[in-house]
């Protein structure tokens, strides 16, 4: 398929009403997260003054929903209607991130609401996650969720090549609190997009005729005993819990300790955002020339070598912003990279029954980790420092390569038909 031929594809697909809409609420949906997520360091750094745990702390809960929710998340999802829950996780961002500008008037806002704040953002974030992840297959083909999925990758790295550039401008005008306005209009479009959409329900057993824990185990059992997403889950908790150390601790670094203001904080994150728009171009074309899998293990393996410059501009002070702009832009290649590989591996190895409930375990597993890498950065940076931290984190996703080359799956380029629901 050419270049033109796969841009013809993903067009296609948002001649369907019902992904015309969903998609283009992913996009305001994912335009609130990226601004929020950006005002989050900010605003607990500059204006609250905390400390490096505490930034790990408000991280951790940012990132904490998908341990504590994630697997009953996908049984309920599997039984409700999945348009509702999509709907209610919009409401309740939106009424979540209010109370930040609120309180700031107020002159209330402390670093607990902050922590409370990113947790209801967070378990929000799972419902919505996993009822975006099983709605695909009812609005879609399921040859065509490739072609979905690839879109809405392009227009996520789109949203983070513009987003904390134009966020940290704005701090120059506004303070970082204010910023979570736009994330509430944001939310609140997005709950009206999805208004429009009519997913195609599929026929369920009755909930009393159903066994909740049974139901959880089978999500997990099939997760992990299916080769490729086995091995996929692996890869991307390992990279995930490296990363969980880096984002933590990069704010800390670059706002705390080399000084640098809120709108260089902004483009560096943009140019990372940047490379992945530059990698959700690209890789389409190199996956269908070297195999999706081939792909997967190629930028998983990959991460670490990406990541290292970080640590490199704590020891190089005089030279970090460079060195974690190279860092952002290495890390934004590999990460999308990646993405765009595995764009619809796991909807064609999984039955549509099943499907809320693998992508609630995948969300555990990996989703999880990041948190858990937030709280050890945070660990490692008050006990000894955020070098250590940011070293820590390179090794960790080092590990990943060492799966990878004792796996049997290196030597398939493309899923099998066995291995395909």
């Amino acid at each position: 398929m050419t270049t033109e031929e796969q841009s013809e594809s993903e067009s296609e697909v948002l001649r369907i009403p019902g992904f015309r809409r969903l998609w283009g609420a992913n996009g305001f949906r994912f335009s609130a997260a990226e601004v929020a997520g950006f005002a989050l360091p900010i605003t607990a750094v500059t204006s609250l003054h905390a400390n490096p745990f505490e930034v790990g702390l408000i991280f951790v809960f940012s990132r904490l929903g998908y341990l504590l929710v994630g697997l009953p998340a996908g049984v309920w999802v599997d039984r409700w209607n999945r348009k509702s829950v999509l709907l209610w996780a919009d409401a309740i961002y939106a009424v979540g991130f209010v109370s930040i500008p609120l309180a700031y008037a107020l002159d209330a806002l402390t670093v607990p609401q902050l922590i409370v704040v990113a947790f209801i953002g967070s378990v929000s974030g799972v419902f919505f996650d996993v009822a975006h992840n099983s709605v695909l297959p009812e609005l879609l083909p399921k040859r065509r969720i490739a072609d979905a999925n690839a879109r809405l990758q392009t227009s996520s790295t789109t949203i983070m090549a513009v987003s904390p550039g134009a966020a940290g401008l704005a701090t120059r005008a506004v303070p970082a609190p204010l910023l979570y306005l736009f994330a509430v209009v944001c939310h609140l479009v997005s709950l009206l997009m999805i208004k429009g959409i009519e997913p195609a329900e599929t026929d369920r057993p009755p909930v009393e005729k159903r066994d909740f824990r049974r139901e959880i185990v089978e999500g997990i059992t099939f997760l992990f005993k299916h080769p490729l997403l086995r091995l996929i889950v692996c890869q991307a908790a390992l990279n995930n819990l490296g990363a969980g150390i880096m984002l933590a601790m990069l704010p800390v670094f670059l706002l705390d300790e080399v000084g640098v203001s809120s709108w260089v904080f902004g483009l560096l994150s943009t140019l990372g955002a940047v490379a992945g728009v530059v990698a959700s171009l690209m890789c389409p074309r190199l996956r269908r020339r070297f195999g999706e899998i081939r792909m997967t293990i190629v930028f998983s393996a990959l991460a670490p070598f990406a990541l290292v410059a970080a640590p490199f501009a704590a020891v190089f002070r005089d030279a970090a912003v460079p060195l974690v702009a190279a860092a952002q832009i290495l890390i934004g290649f590999v990460v999308v990279g990646r993405a765009v590989a595995v764009a619809g591996l796991r909807a064609r190895a999984t039955p549509l029954a099943y499907m809320g409930r693998v992508s609630a375990a995948n969300g555990v597993v990996t989703q999880g980790a990041t948190p858990l890498g937030g709280l050890i950065g945070g660990v490692l940076a008050g006990t000894w420092s955020t070098t250590v931290a940011l070293w820590v984190g390179v090794v960790v996703t080092a590990v990943p390569v060492v799966i990878l080359l004792r796996s049997p799956i290196r030597r398939h380029r493309t899923l099998p038909s066995e291995w395909e629901a």
